[in-house]
């Protein structure tokens, strides 16, 4: 299978001003997958990240893939000046740094990261006592990349392999699937006070609640995806969420459990005709007092089932009220004000296999949600990196650090 990948790894300033020496990628688990040391020995063989990659200052926007695949100029960082070679534990490079975001990239050099992007074949499989997705092959193009970036996760996960518009396989995160997935659902049935959230969806399906002052319910609709683009597809179904997920197991055609066979019967042997079967008054009156305490026990889980869903109903209502403070405590606190999100996440929160809110999960999608806010407001993009008079010296402020991300 084909893909775009995308791998972080380090930098240090190496050899004078204007150049660094990046370590692309070192063998084991990645974001994208498996890399194996013969992988990456391979790679620097075929010279996957040649003389002249370049380095942009963060990776590409989903949008900008597809509008710009080649990049721009004016992000342009650095370029590597050789090839990556394998060094027995890591492939690294030298690269020279231009002069637009010298100063910056060398200044925090030890704080920020690299990732690489390059094509790719992947299949699932076994490595060190992990199974999931293994990197057989990494491909050399013109567009592969090694980008700084504020900070070089691991924590992503592959979800789909979308067509990118400059002919090569791309390969989108969990986060930019469901991204353009809740775009479309949003697009599609939110409006003035309708408020519309995904709760989950797989490679054919989507689950999204949406609520009104009103009501709220919660839907099922098939979707398609090209290249970034999701179209919603067939009828919407009311449906009622759960919480937990179990495999579909298809029954054996011959059961283990079948009871045996009478003695002196065969298996294709007909049933003997019904005799009429004569009932004494001591067990007819038996039967009828089973069937009093059958009935008796009816009502006793009836009653149960009541209790039970009572339960339930409170267990969600403390469900409801711990997440919504989880939420509006973390958004308080990062001083970003945005409803939509807060209700989407006090509403589709995670809970534990006993239905319980998870808070600890929980809290992990706020932080990422508020990560995304603060990026799309332009937080950890480097600015203002302009021409400096070289006769002024200039004190930088970790408050000036932090208002400049």
């Amino acid at each position: 299978m084909a893909k775009l990948i995308h791998e972080a790894g380090t930098l240090s300033t190496a050899g004078g001003p204007g150049k660094l020496l990046i370590q692309l990628i070192t063998p084991g688990w990645g974001s994208s997958g498996y890399y194996s040391p013969e992988l990456l020995e391979q790679a620097a063989a075929d010279k996957v990240f040649a003389k002249g990659t370049q380095m942009h200052i963060d990776h590409m926007s989903t949008t900008e893939r597809r509008e710009q695949p080649a990049g721009s100029v004016k992000t342009l960082a650095a370029v590597l000046t050789e090839d990556a070679v394998w060094d027995g534990e890591r492939l690294v490079a030298e690269a020279m740094l231009g002069s637009q975001y010298r100063d910056v990239i060398t200044e925090f050099a030890e704080y920020i990261g690299t990732s690489i992007s390059a094509g790719a074949d992947v299949t699932i499989g076994e490595a060190e006592g992990r199974k999931g997705t293994i990197v057989e092959k990494l491909y050399p193009d013109a567009l592969n990349r090694v980008d700084f970036v504020t900070v070089a996760g691991r924590g992503g996960k592959v979800e789909k392999v979308l067509e990118s518009i400059a002919g090569r396989a791309v390969e989108a995160t969990a986060n930019d699937v469901r991204e353009a997935i809740s775009k479309a659902v949003r697009d599609a049935y939110e409006d003035d006070g309708v408020w519309v959230w995904v709760l989950d969806y797989d490679d054919s399906s989507v689950w999204f609640a949406q609520e009104s002052a009103g009501e709220a319910k919660t839907w099922q609709q098939t979707y398609s995806i090209s290249d970034v683009t999701v179209e919603l597809t067939g009828d919407l179904v009311e449906v009622r969420r759960v919480t937990n997920y179990v495999p579909v197991e298809t029954p054996s055609q011959e059961s283990k459990d079948s009871p045996p066979v009478p003695a002196g019967v065969t298996e294709n042997e007909k049933e003997p005709p019904m005799a009429t079967i004569q009932i004494e008054e001591s067990v007819h009156a038996d039967l009828v007092a089973q069937s009093g305490r059958a009935t008796a026990l009816e009502a006793e889980v009836s009653a149960a089932t009541n209790r039970a869903t009572t339960a339930e109903a409170g267990l969600t209502e403390a469900n409801d009220a711990a997440a919504a403070a989880v939420v509006e405590a973390a958004f308080t606190t990062a001083g970003i004000s945005a409803p939509k999100t807060a209700a989407r996440l006090s509403k589709g929160y995670p809970v534990k296999e006993n239905g319980v809110l998870d808070a600890e999960a929980l809290a992990t999608d706020v932080a990422e949600s508020i990560a995304e806010l603060q990026v799309a407001n332009g937080a950890g993009t480097v600015r203002g990196v302009g021409h400096t008079d070289a006769k002024e010296a200039i004190t930088i402020t970790d408050d000036d650090v932090v208002n400049a991300l």
